[in-house]
């Protein structure tokens, strides 16, 4: 027994220290190569027979659910439409989008989207009474959607300029009126791998150890994006509530990086051309949850307004938060923050 603790301890500690070298290589890739990965590992026939054998799982995130804007169609498409047969995807696409109605959201979500109790592609066709080949048609599409999500679910901000961004959520309030992230890409809506390091142990193949590595570095780059959404969403809950960027509270990279334990620089690379669609309907970028120089100066004034009970001048306020916050601020910096706030009442 010793010795089997042993070396499943041997087995996390390796896993450890390869997610310490390759986790900046696999957050660096782009959404495109991130998801061709997965597919790749996924078609792996060892990847199946573990998951035949229920010692790979997938396990949902928390408070997310599906968004059903994945399968919708969308006529602004913000790729090279030279490179994609978009008449021949959009044709399969509204094909396999009949058979899910036909299947139901919830047998759908269940069986095939989550698919929870790792059925075979046969158990999966019974379920929801189909065939294999339909199955595979639809399983191919959830894949396709996450690989081109460009173009299945093309951003709406700067289309005009050089920055594209990757929108990978929708946060939305449920009927019990608390926040929850729903997903775009069919892989992030599956969640993580869960591993059974005890059964991982014993198969005696040269090739698990590679694939156990893979697995847990995708389950990195999966998880991060989750954390950081799910600590937006506990900071931010009075500016998704009012999609006023006023009521956005203090919040820097380093703050949430330092609650999730990883360096601000794998914050920053995360959050870069990322963006969600907020309860008021507007996608934003998760840059914008953060607080610049400007919003923190700002913010500063307006604490030192709302504590004062008699009107104060640009140079008194400035001179308070210098000396209780530590922070320097030009006099006119004051002054026009002071000025914005009366236009806004």
């Amino acid at each position: 027994m010793k010795n089997q603790l042993s070396q499943l301890t041997s087995l996390k500690t390796t896993i450890r220290q390869i997610l310490g070298t390759r986790l900046t290589n696999i957050i660096k890739l782009s959404e495109k190569e991130f998801n061709l990965l997965i597919k790749e590992l996924e078609s792996d026939p060892l990847f199946e027979k573990l998951r035949n054998e229920r010692i790979i799982r997938y396990k949902k995130f928390p408070n997310t659910g599906f968004s059903n804007a994945f399968l919708e169609f969308n006529e602004n498409i913000s790729i090279d439409h030279s490179i994609i047969d978009i008449g021949s995807i959009l044709e399969r696409k509204e094909e396999v989008i009949r058979k899910i109605k036909q299947i139901g959201i919830e047998d759908f979500k269940k069986h095939i989207l989550y698919n929870d109790d790792n059925l075979s592609y046969s158990e999966i066709a019974e379920k929801c009474k189909v065939t294999v080949d339909e199955v595979k048609k639809i399983i191919d599409l959830l894949n396709e959607i996450s690989i081109q999500s460009e173009f299945h679910n093309p951003s709406s901000i700067d289309i005009s300029s050089q920055i594209k961004y990757n929108k990978i959520a929708s946060i939305d309030k449920d009927e019990k009126g608390h926040f929850m992230i729903n997903l775009f890409s069919p892989n992030m809506v599956r969640g993580r791998y869960e591993l059974d390091y005890e059964k991982l142990k014993e198969i005696k193949n040269r090739k698990m150890q590679s694939l156990v590595n893979k697995l847990e570095l995708i389950n990195a780059r999966k998880t991060l994006i989750y954390q950081i959404l799910e600590k937006l969403i506990s900071h931010q809950k009075d500016f998704l509530a009012t999609g006023n960027f006023d009521n956005r509270r203090l919040l820097t990279q380093k703050d949430l990086s330092g609650e999730i334990n990883i360096d601000p620089s794998i914050v920053s690379r995360i959050i870069k051309n990322r963006s969600v669609v907020i309860p008021a309907g507007i996608e934003i970028s998760l840059q914008d949850f953060f607080s610049n120089k400007k919003d923190i100066k700002k913010l500063l004034t307006r604490k030192i307004i709302e504590k004062s009970k008699s009107k104060l001048s640009a140079e008194k306020i400035k001179q308070m938060i210098k000396k209780e916050f530590r922070v320097n601020i030009s006099r006119r910096s004051v002054a026009y923050y002071l000025e914005e706030f009366k236009l806004k009442k």
